[in-house]
């Protein structure tokens, strides 16, 4: 048997491009966006089409540097479902884990954190909105909220909302500290260290990590820190390993 999971190991680390996972942290502090990667929802998906604009700039929130977007790119067309732009964080996947990252934002519009990366229309995502003018469209779910949500695909309603709470996660013009925990498919955030939602998918597999924006201009992320857990991986997803998550560049 020890055979064997050794044998195992050494297959996955002979894969190309395959690594063993660690931790991670990115102030931003060399001024660039090394290792980020920026996109956006489609175009048909989008009222203010955009682009986003992501960059790294100097912090308003003190000293250094901190990734940036001011873009004001919003969606759907009907106003309804906020979607917008992201940047994930290329070179590595995670399964169970820590994040923890600072956000100042300038404006009371929609921004959140994504996990269980695969790819746009395959991960998840943790939103909140101060603005209760938004969503504007008829029947839209109207600020504030925290929610946490799974990405279903390219036709409405595009997420499904497996966990919410009827308020905001942050305040305008102030630095909060968010935190997301991962553990065995099941999702945690905290807010100035107050547990703000919850929520849970058997069928997690774990993936790439990054942060979202919708209608959200001059919001400012910094000091990203992932603890990675390790992980027994669901063998329904892919294959089983005792010696960590792999990390995939």
């Amino acid at each position: 048997m020890i055979k064997q999971a050794f044998m195992a190991f050494m297959c996955l680390m002979l894969v190309p491009g395959i690594l063993m996972s660690e931790d991670f942290s990115d102030n931003f502090n060399d001024g660039n966006m090394d290792g980020w990667v920026a996109l956006d929802e489609p175009a048909k998906l989008l009222n203010d089409k955009g682009p986003s604009n992501w960059s790294v700039m100097a912090s308003p929130a003190g000293k250094g540097s901190a990734l940036n977007q001011t873009g004001n790119i919003w969606g759907d067309p009907p106003d309804v479902v906020p979607l917008g732009t992201f940047a994930i964080y290329d070179l590595a996947e995670w399964v169970n884990f820590n994040l923890a990252f600072d956000v100042y934002a300038l404006d009371n519009d929609c921004l959140g954190v994504i996990w269980g990366w695969k790819d746009r229309t395959h991960h998840y995502r943790f939103i909140t909105m101060i603005d209760a003018a938004n969503p504007e469209g008829p029947g839209a779910d109207k600020a504030p909220w925290s929610k946490i949500e799974k990405r279903l695909g390219d036709e409405s309603p595009y997420y499904d909302t497996i966990g919410r709470i009827g308020e905001a996660s942050y305040q305008d013009n102030q630095l909060t500290e968010f935190r997301l925990l991962v553990e065995e498919g099941k999702f945690s955030i905290y807010s100035n260290d107050k547990l703000v939602v919850e929520a849970q998918d058997a069928n997690y597999a774990g993936g790439k990590i990054g942060f979202t924006m919708v209608a959200q201009q001059g919001c400012f992320f910094d000091n990203v820190e992932v603890t990675d857990f390790g992980a027994e991986v669901n063998p329904k997803h892919k294959l089983a390993s005792t010696w960590g998550l792999v990390r995939a560049r």
